[in-house]
């Protein structure tokens, strides 16, 4: 996966490294550098903050500092930020604009592009055999026994067209792994948006910010009345915890991974959870975080009854 991170246009970003994220322009130029949408760059920075836990570090540490929260045990993460390019400054660090650029490339890439770097990220580039595939089954299934592992790599190999010791290179990984997948079920799988497409479609209706002069598409402004306050979400987080709560938590985006380590960090109550998770919402969407959009959330988790409380 390094590899083919590292044949990605890095260098766009590379004069905006001294850019304090305080100035106005911070979204805009990466914008600007990029060609994504300010709103893109803005959902993005927010992950990247929860990345490194600080509201204004521009540049992610993986190797010499943890992960905040519960991503610091989560492996996949870690070999992830691996793979990811450094600064040239600065070899142990991951540049705001760096990350983006995958980010972008993650978003627009075919399948065979995102096959091949997955090919790359399981096994840094080397073929692949059942023992790679024990390994990743293992931590799956975590329970299951030494043989039971080997037989379901061993099932595993052979759905891929392989028997006994032969290993997949590249090419051959990629098109087992599409010959063996229905493509919408793999499509699916492989999918990532940075923004869906119809969230974006309603921002590139509005006006550009003033500071972009190159970048049509942009943060969508509603304005200070359509903006979700404190008190609202205080009252929908106390109204949805006497019902099946959750329900709104996963439409809002959360896994159960996570919404089980906020229940933890909670005293498993279930009203200051919800609420938590709310605020962690708006924080994340920024100004997509809207009314509107949270009147939507709530009807498709059925607290239809709740929505006035939005008005």
């Amino acid at each position: 996966m390094g590899t083919v991170f590292n044949t990605l246009p890095i260098a766009e970003t590379d004069n905006l490294s001294n850019i304090s994220p305080n100035r106005a322009d911070w979204l805009t130029s990466h914008a600007d550098a990029t060609g994504l949408a300010v709103v893109e760059v803005e959902r993005l920075w927010n992950r990247f903050k929860q990345l490194t836990g600080s509201k204004d570090q521009t540049r992610l540490h993986p190797d010499n500092t943890a992960v905040p929260n519960e991503l610091s045990n989560d492996v996949f993460v870690k070999n992830l930020l691996k793979h990811f390019p450094r600064s040239k400054s600065d070899s142990n660090s991951i540049p705001f604009g760096y990350f983006i650029i995958v980010m972008q490339w993650l978003d627009g890439a075919t399948i065979p592009q995102k096959l091949a770097a997955v090919y790359h990220y399981l096994n840094n580039g080397e073929p692949i055999g059942s023992d790679m595939i024990s390994k990743l089954l293992k931590h799956v299934y975590s329970e299951a026994k030494d043989d039971e592992i080997r037989a379901l790599s061993q099932q595993f190999m052979q759905q891929l067209g392989v028997n006994g010791q032969n290993k997949l290179n590249m090419q051959q990984f990629v098109d087992a792994v599409q010959r063996s997948i229905p493509p919408n079920e793999l499509e699916e799988i492989l999918k990532f948006d940075i923004i869906p497409t119809h969230l974006l479609d309603e921002a590139s209706t509005l006006p550009s910010l003033p500071s972009s002069s190159t970048n049509i598409r942009n943060v969508n402004d509603y304005g200070t009345n359509d903006r979700v306050s404190d008190e609202q979400l205080r009252q929908i987080a106390n109204q949805v915890s006497r019902k099946n709560w959750t329900r709104l938590a996963l439409t809002l985006g959360f896994l159960e991974y996570d919404i089980e380590a906020y229940k933890i960090r909670n005293n498993n109550d279930p009203s200051a959870t919800m609420l938590e998770l709310l605020h962690m919402w708006r924080e994340q969407e920024g100004s997509l975080a809207t009314k509107n959009r949270l009147k939507l959330y709530l009807e498709d988790s059925e607290f239809h009854e709740l929505v006035p409380l939005l008005n």
